[in-house]
């Protein structure tokens, strides 16, 4: 039986490519920019909401992430993962070391009724996030960065045909 995978767009628009599988799968894509209310409430993108399944709880967890951003993740998207370092050899050291940095601040966050998470003092002093957030889809997690950092840091990666080399396109 043929499945379709939908891809929703920068602008909320929504894609369908059809593929032989078992499940209907959708993916965090583009980018967005909210702001951070005085409490750390910041919304979550409705496009990025819109991708959340029902397994999902309307839940994320967050972490510290690479390059002073955060990373968010789907309820399901974070079982997935734990599952993954659940697997790792937890005798080595710095497998030991690694899941200590990933999980030391790593929270769970439920969306309010008005799509809204709470963003922790730590985690904000963290990534530098101050009065907006940088929400950048990244497939199955999305990455949460100040926007003056993000904008620093993407004026000093690759060119995109440099980097779309290593992703074998």
């Amino acid at each position: 039986m043929d499945n379709v995978i939908i891809i929703v767009g920068s602008g909320g628009e929504k894609w369908g490519m059809g593929f032989k599988g078992k499940e209907e799968r959708m993916y965090f894509i583009g980018n967005d920019i909210h702001s951070v209310d005085h409490k750390g409430r910041v919304f979550v993108p409705a496009k990025f909401r819109s991708v959340l399944s029902k397994d999902d709880e309307g839940s994320f967890y967050i972490a510290r992430g690479f390059e002073t951003s955060l990373l968010l993740f789907p309820l399901s998207g974070w079982n997935e993962f734990v599952r993954e370092l659940s697997n790792k050899r937890y005798s080595q050291k710095s497998i030991r070391e690694a899941i200590r940095a990933f999980s030391y601040a790593a929270e769970r966050l439920s969306m309010d009724s008005q799509g809204r998470i709470i963003l922790s003092k730590e985690l904000r002093d963290y990534s530098r996030i101050e009065d907006e957030v940088f929400f950048l889809g990244a497939i199955d997690k999305i990455e949460l960065w100040s926007p003056s950092v993000y904008e620093k840091y993407s004026k000093g990666s690759s060119n995109i045909d440099e980097l779309y080399s290593k992703l074998g396109m």
